[in-house]
């Protein structure tokens, strides 16, 4: 019989490293994604604060701090970290995401300068401010952007595309690296 091990995401594709910029992949998160029942956002986002420590993030945020966040993820919020409480599926829906992600930490000096060479939206740091998010494309990949502290972002890709994130962003990390 065929043993199957469980592997991350980017299993073998990190760590990156180019100059002093590096990208690792953060495996070892829970992503729920979080829908509030209609008419029901305010109870879910109370609940979330006394479950968490963090309320329902606003359009382009996140709300948290490291190990426990939410993130704006379109039409619903992503909780990235802990198992979520289960007392938040009495106003909202919660689907486990944590296989179907691949989460990518990009720290370093040519973060900014990368993300700009491959993404179509402005992340420049001095407009994408810590604790921004934007749903985006990096070449022809659909990612969601998440800066999280000075010259560091994290990159949320599906899954099934993490090879060809990491390989693109290698491309051009190496590019830029090699400018200066």
């Amino acid at each position: 019989m065929i043993k199957l091990l469980p592997k991350s995401a980017a299993y073998g594709l990190t760590p990156i490293k180019v100059s002093n910029t590096e990208i690792i992949e953060n495996d070892m998160l829970t992503l729920t994604s979080i829908s509030a029942n209609i008419g029901k956002s305010n109870k879910l986002s109370e609940q979330l604060k006394k479950s968490h420590g963090m309320a329902l993030p606003n359009k382009g945020r996140a709300t948290g701090r490291d190990g426990a966040r939410a993130l704006w993820f379109g039409q619903h919020a992503l909780l990235v970290g802990p198992k979520p409480d289960k007392k938040l599926t009495e106003f909202g829906i919660l689907t486990d995401q944590s296989d179907a992600w691949v989460v990518l930490r990009m720290s370093g000096d040519l973060v900014e300068d990368t993300l700009m060479r491959l993404s179509p939206v402005d992340v420049r740091f001095k407009t994408f401010k810590s604790g921004d998010v934007v749903r985006t494309g990096l070449l022809h990949i659909n990612v969601t952007l998440h800066r999280i502290g000075p010259n560091t972002i994290d990159v949320y890709g599906f899954r099934s595309m993490a090879k060809t994130l990491c390989h693109e962003l290698t491309q051009a990390i190496s590019t830029v690296a090699a400018r200066d």
